[in-house]
């Protein structure tokens, strides 16, 4: 992860008062903390760069909800995320980077929730049912971020990142079982793409028994 950087609750919606709280690894940031990524004088560079990172993201993800990904400038960001635009090139070099961050965030906090689920020596899911349901409620949790990278069309980086995390995992590495790995991925990702463009229509259980039965039929079987 670039700069230590993970993202494990990027945007959360109070229903009353709209209140935007950010999270990494347990501490919670303010609204204000966070797009004031300088006003602390003893805050180290690299806290510093860490917020300012989170800021851009965030802002990034608020404007793709309101315009097309084409569209947005770097004006824009800085200018939503209270940063200025050396403290944006100091960070990124352009809007598809911090989308890579994104996704390496979403990743990093799949990762951490699922680690329970699965088999240390074989990398597989020791409980299906709850290894399903526990990725459908992280999906669903960070739905707005999913629906901005589906907007921007960077689907494609997500499907790298699955194939990424779920080789990672896996003790065979032989030919064989290479395929099957992205046999998975894939099947995962377009029913995570079909289930986002459906502005998650169909509910968690209703995606897990979905996939738990195609999790057992025959051809997927090893």
């Amino acid at each position: 992860m670039p700069y230590g950087f993970s993202i494990l609750k990027i945007l959360m919606k109070n229903n009353e008062t709209n209140i935007r709280m950010y999270k990494r690894r347990g501490n919670v940031i303010s609204n204000h903390e966070l797009y004031s990524p300088n006003s602390s004088q003893h805050r180290s560079n690299k806290e510093t760069n860490r917020l300012t990172r989170e800021a851009i993201c965030t802002a990034l993800v608020f404007l793709i909800q309101e315009q097309s990904f084409s569209k947005i400038t770097i004006t824009d960001i800085v200018k939503r995320a209270g940063v200025s635009r050396t403290a944006y090139y100091n960070n990124y070099s352009s809007k598809q980077e911090i989308l890579v961050d994104l996704v390496d965030s979403l990743i990093f906090e799949i990762n951490q929730k699922l680690l329970p689920y699965t088999n240390e020596l074989t990398g597989k899911a020791k409980e299906p049912q709850k290894f399903i349901k526990v990725l459908f409620e992280v999906i669903f949790q960070q739905r707005n971020i999913y629906k901005a990278l589906q907007s921007a069309k960077f689907d494609d980086v997500i499907l790298d990142c699955l194939n990424e995390m779920m080789l990672s995992t896996a003790h065979d590495k032989s030919d064989e079982n290479v395929y099957r790995i992205y046999f998975k991925a894939g099947a995962l990702y377009n029913v995570l793409l079909k289930w986002i463009q459906s502005d998650f229509a169909k509910s968690i259980d209703e995606m897990t028994k979905i996939c738990l039965e195609v999790y057992h039929t025959p051809m997927s079987q090893e």
